[in-house]
């Protein structure tokens, strides 16, 4: 007879509850391989339970292999392999990942959440589940959704100069996907170029697909093209509107001067990194490289995390229409990454002005955070400020020290007073004397209370030096 305890199934179907109880009792032996089990009638008889719940339960065992049925001769125990005991090896680590809390992220390079335009995106949200219909489930463009390309076409030629077409512009989940699809465009033998200082994603990018990368220098102007030069890089990835960490914004002369040599040999070509161009305070956005007679050798590409929001996963590029060609030849059978419904409501977005009145307000609000910032900087007598640089577009700022700390050293007694900052030598593939001991300065997401303490704090670690 076997009796089993239904009084401890919680919430679990009765068949379910006592399949566990007899495939335990077979793992554990208690069952051994062989046994005769009770029919269908006495088992549901003796636990006061329905012969169906009884039938289900073997079924069940049977189709796992835990019983074995014989036709007229009933249910027997199948001879099973028990598991052994879990036992969880000891770690250090409580969790695979975990992060830490600051006082003050200054290497967090986030938008202010709490100023998205959650009513007007919640209308055209409406709108666009009321007009597209089925439109949201069908499988989209390869491409993107036509009437988004459409939209960035016209806006990047009202605010970038740039004369493009909507079948040149690729829609993308996140920069990260769209540089995966540009790299099999592109010669595989060809030798990638980073700016040094330069974004630190970049290369590790170019390191996660296999490819060859070398560093080229920057100075005032932008990027060294004696350096560039002497690299033999074949693609170049540049920020001329406004460089990170740096903040240099490239001359004309020497957009010219990249132009020509992008076009001075085959297979040569620049991609436009163009993030956060939009944070431009005191003068309109200088004219991007690809709105030039030279634009077949410039791959531009931007995303809407920062000016909207990381979660939208939203990016997008402009191909010359040679590598588009290329694209369509061989990428046509792509499923689209980003959501229809978002791309029809971004580009909606954008169309009714919502969009360029989010990006008026955000720009007004970055302006006043870093002038704030400049001035609690110049009222802390405790900080050895030597220049503060920065501030008239994006939202960080470089503060070069007079300390004989080293960057780490700096780095160590900042974590050790809540505030998480990096130093402008981390950018570097080969650290020069003027890129120490120079804080970057995150700022965007900060309250003024925040900055005020954090800056309090980072004073305090040189009192003693």
């Amino acid at each position: 007879m076997l009796l089993y305890d239904f009084g401890k199934r919680g919430s679990r179907p009765l068949y379910e509850y006592l399949y566990e109880c007899l495939k335990n009792d077979i793992l554990s032996g208690r069952l051994p391989t062989g046994t005769k089990l009770p029919s269908k009638r006495e088992l549901a008889r003796d636990n006061g339970i329905s012969v169906k719940t009884v039938m289900n339960a073997y079924e069940q065992l049977v189709v796992e292999g835990y019983l074995i049925s014989k036709e007229r001769r009933g249910y027997f125990a199948a001879q099973v392999e028990a598991m052994p005991e879990y036992r969880p090896e000891p770690t250090l680590y409580p969790q695979f990942y975990k992060e830490d809390t600051w006082l003050a992220d200054f290497t967090a390079n986030n938008t202010v959440y709490e100023r998205f335009p959650f009513s007007m995106w919640r209308k055209v949200m409406r709108e666009v589940l009321a007009d597209q219909g089925i439109e949201l489930v069908r499988r989209a463009h390869f491409l993107g959704v036509e009437e988004l390309r459409e939209t960035i076409a016209d806006y990047l030629y009202r605010s970038r100069g740039m004369k493009v077409s909507p079948e040149c512009i690729i829609i993308g989940a996140g920069i990260e996907y769209l540089y995966g699809r540009l790299i099999k465009l592109l010669p595989p033998e060809a030798v990638y170029g980073v700016e040094n200082p330069g974004y630190r994603k970049i290369p590790r990018i170019f390191e996660e697909y296999g490819l060859a990368w070398r560093s080229v220098e920057m100075d005032e102007n932008g990027i060294n093209m004696a350096s560039l030069q002497k690299s033999g890089v074949k693609v170049i990835h540049v920020s001329p509107e406004h460089h990170y960490p740096l903040g240099t914004v490239m001359s004309a002369t020497r957009r010219q001067e990249l132009l020509c040599w992008a076009a001075g040999a085959p297979d040569r070509y620049i991609i436009e990194d163009d993030y956060d161009c939009e944070f431009r305070y005191h003068s309109r956005p200088i004219p991007a490289l690809k709105s030039t007679y030279l634009s077949h050798r410039v791959i531009y590409m931007n995303t809407f995390s920062k000016t909207l929001a990381p979660a939208i996963r939203i990016s997008y590029m402009v191909l010359p229409e040679p590598l588009m060609v290329r694209y369509v030849e061989s990428a046509n059978f792509f499923s689209n990454t980003a959501s229809s419904c978002e791309q029809y409501a971004l580009a909606r977005f954008i169309r009714e002005g919502y969009f360029e009145r989010h990006l008026s307000r955000m720009r007004k609000y970055y302006q006043n955070q870093g002038e704030l910032l400049i001035r609690i900087i110049k009222q802390t007598a405790l900080l050895p400020t030597v220049k503060v640089m920065g501030g008239h577009c994006g939202t960080h700022l470089l503060l070069k020290l007079d300390t004989s700390l080293t960057d780490k050293e700096i780095k160590e007694k900042a974590r050790q007073q809540g505030i998480n900052i990096a130093c402008l030598s981390e950018f570097c593939v080969e650290v020069e004397p003027e890129y120490e001991n120079v804080l970057v300065i995150n700022y965007s997401d900060l309250e003024e209370s925040t900055l005020r303490e954090a800056v309090r704090r980072l004073g305090n670690i040189f009192i003693q030096w």
